[in-house]
């Protein structure tokens, strides 16, 4: 049974005759008449017997009609799931970002996506750099938004932005009205970062190594917003990136740039040799830099 026969027995059904079926479906009454006929054989039913006023339904086509009603409407829905797709109204977007664009960037990029395709769901994760790179890599996620390292061979990626590398203060900290911080104004600071795999942790370690001076204890947070926190709270300064330092704005903190300049490359990557969907493309071709440092930061 193909989809033609369900359609032509469901418009015999419905309208009780053959000759109004082929009018309802546009083609020709030997044409249903045959449609019907080789349903019928396939069967092995009669489904219509001939009366004086035309065809009637048997038994069997009453019980049959139940089901095919059920899943004609179950095709016409899948029919309608595959235009969307095709103009990219529907479908699913798995999204994996670092912690850092995931609290407000991804999801601004997300709500203008949605508000021109509200049937498609996105499915936004949270991984470091690594294992974004990873699960990507392995297929289990559409897109990435990461930190990228050179080995990550099976990855196809665009470079978005560059994120800034700045050093969060309190408000009333004796670095606070210096418009730029070198490494010699940390000498003897405790300092608050993310852990020692982190880029921006790494450079701030080798410009503070360069200058033969003796900085205080790293205290290690895993997320920008952490590390903000605990330099609140009076635990030292930190190294955070400009968009953490866009989201914390308004805290009591001040944000100051830092010389000699951090910054680190942010990309879209895929799988690579993975086919891409017109939504996934959409989506890619959708995605905008945060602003820069400097755009009402404090």
């Amino acid at each position: 049974m193909n989809y033609r026969q369900v359609e032509t027995f469901k418009a015999i059904m419905d309208s009780g005759s053959i000759t109004e079926a082929a009018g309802l479906l546009r083609i020709s009454q030997p044409a249903v008449s045959k449609a019907l006929k080789q349903l019928e054989a396939e069967l092995g039913l009669r489904l219509f017997s001939r009366t004086t006023k035309g065809i009637a339904a048997t038994e069997e086509a009453r019980l049959l009609y139940t089901e095919v009603e059920r899943t004609y409407f179950g095709m016409q829905n899948l029919a309608r799931f595959a235009e969307g797709l095709r103009d990219r109204k529907q479908g699913r977007i798995v999204v994996s970002t670092i912690p850092a664009l995931g609290i407000a960037w991804l999801p601004a990029m997300v709500a203008r996506f949605s508000d021109k395709h509200p049937d498609v769901t996105i499915s936004l994760h949270s991984s470091n750099s690594v294992d974004a790179a990873r699960l990507v890599g392995a297929g289990e996620f559409d897109l990435g938004v990461a930190q990228l390292r050179s080995e990550e061979f099976n990855l196809s990626r665009r470079k978005l932005f560059e994120l800034e590398g700045v050093i969060a203060m309190p408000a009333g900290h004796r670095l606070a009205d210096k418009e730029m911080i070198v490494a010699q104004d940390l000498a003897e600071e405790p300092i608050v970062a993310l852990g020692p795999e982190d880029e921006f942790r790494r450079r701030l370690t080798q410009a503070l190594d360069g200058t033969g001076l003796r900085y205080r204890s790293v205290i290690d947070a895993s997320l920008g917003v952490t590390v903000c926190a605990l330099v609140a709270a009076g635990c030292g300064i930190g190294i955070v990136d400009s968009e953490a330092a866009r989201i914390n704005q308004g805290t009591g903190l001040v944000f100051r740039r830092f010389s000699p300049t951090i910054r680190v490359p942010i990309f879209l990557f895929r799988q690579r040799g993975r086919p891409s969907g017109k939504l996934v493309e959409a989506f890619s071709a959708m995605l905008q830099p945060p602003p820069q440092f400097g755009s009402g930061y404090s």
